[in-house]
């Protein structure tokens, strides 16, 4: 078991390195890459520990294998899902992509917004507790951190009020990106209360059933906060690397 846990470990870090040479564009789409037995031995790898690799980045819809053609590489904005974003969003030295993350944003702002005026409408007594919980817990609390996670659980908790199980779904997926990174965001000169800031009216206009105002109320949280992270991931160059695992 020790050994194919190992195996799958390596697999793993050699599938890491080969998504980021195709999402940076060194083995462009359309392109083909190099054959396994050529990338085991400049990788020091195993043909099987490739081969793996290989699976997941098919799963990925990164590369596609074709018989006689070997394997291509796949323009992963018409094939690929959001498994990829948070390798657009920060590059392998640390550096964040600014145009990447504010598309990211951008799209948050949408969703977040229609999430909250379906929760208005469908919302349970329960999910109103769960909501005042959550912004209770971000009062006082002063590590950017945290609070992101504080913000990701509030915006879970209203994705679960509007009994729609997609926007869950992509919450799920960004929750990978906040574990890996969120300890950048202490580094940026983000004021902690911009985080809390308009959630408890949010919560208001949820229990009153007003989709409208929650829909808005959201948008603005969403606007303002996509102005600030960017304007502060400017200011920051070169944040630190990840942590390690």
């Amino acid at each position: 078991m020790k050994l194919a846990t190992q195996k799958h470990s390596r697999a793993a870090r050699v599938a890491e390195l080969l998504k980021r040479r195709i999402l940076s564009g060194a083995y462009p789409a359309g392109g083909k890459l190099p054959p396994e037995l050529g990338l085991a031995r400049e990788l020091g790898a195993s043909r099987f520990t490739v081969r793996e690799a290989m699976n997941q980045l098919e799963q990925l819809r990164l590369i596609a294998r074709k018989a006689g053609a070997g394997t291509v590489v796949l323009d992963y904005q018409k094939n690929a899902g959001l498994d990829v974003i948070e390798y657009l969003v920060v590059s392998p030295t640390g550096v964040v992509d600014v145009e990447v993350l504010s598309n990211l944003l951008e799209v948050a702002k949408i969703l977040s917004s229609e999430v909250a005026a379906l929760a208005a409408d469908r919302r349970s007594d329960d999910d109103l507790v769960t909501l005042g919980v959550i912004v209770a817990r971000m009062q006082g609390k002063n590590n950017l951190s945290e609070l992101l996670w504080l913000d990701f659980e509030f915006n879970w908790a209203l994705a679960l009020a509007s009994r729609n199980v997609v926007p869950r779904l992509v919450l799920n997926s960004a929750r990978t990106l906040l574990e890996r990174y969120s300890h950048l965001l202490e580094t940026l000169w983000v004021a902690p209360g911009s985080i809390t800031e308009g959630y408890e009216y949010v919560v208001n206009a949820v229990r009153e059933r007003d989709g409208e105002r929650a829909k808005s109320l959201v948008t603005w949280i969403w606007t303002s906060r996509q102005q600030r992270f960017i304007e502060a991931v400017s200011r920051s160059s070169r944040p630190p690397l990840e942590r390690s695992a």
